[in-house]
């Protein structure tokens, strides 16, 4: 699996529903929609956490075999929920935002090992 080019078709599909969702007219009126700079920040956000975590720190957070078992765009839905602090703790600045994020993934993406 190509991680990185998998992450951006699904960033496309996710920023083509925010515009079709857009009542913006031009770009002057998304500039001002709020809502969705938002949405599309956290988007991007959500990109960067995942190639992130992948790039230098797949072996603490077993991320290819959460990818494997749940798959990756359920795995970016989980982390692009505004429900879910994934995004906050990546940039909390906080030393222990690892631990957070993986004790988070551990909770919505459980793997089994055999005792």
């Amino acid at each position: 699996m190509n991680l990185k080019k998998e992450l951006t078709k699904i960033v496309e599909k996710y920023v083509d529903v925010i515009k079709k969702q857009s009542k913006a007219a031009s770009v002057d009126d998304l500039v001002k929609d709020e809502a969705t700079i938002a949405r599309l920040n956290r988007i991007y956000d959500t990109k960067d956490v995942l190639e992130y975590l992948y790039d230098m720190y797949e072996e603490d957070t077993e991320l290819t075999a959460r990818i494997n078992k749940y798959s990756l765009g359920t795995v970016f839905a989980e982390v692009y929920d505004i429900d879910n602090y994934y995004i906050e703790y990546y940039n909390s600045g906080d030393d222990d935002w690892l631990v957070w994020i993986n004790d988070a993934l551990d909770q919505d993406f459980p793997l089994e090992y055999a005792k």
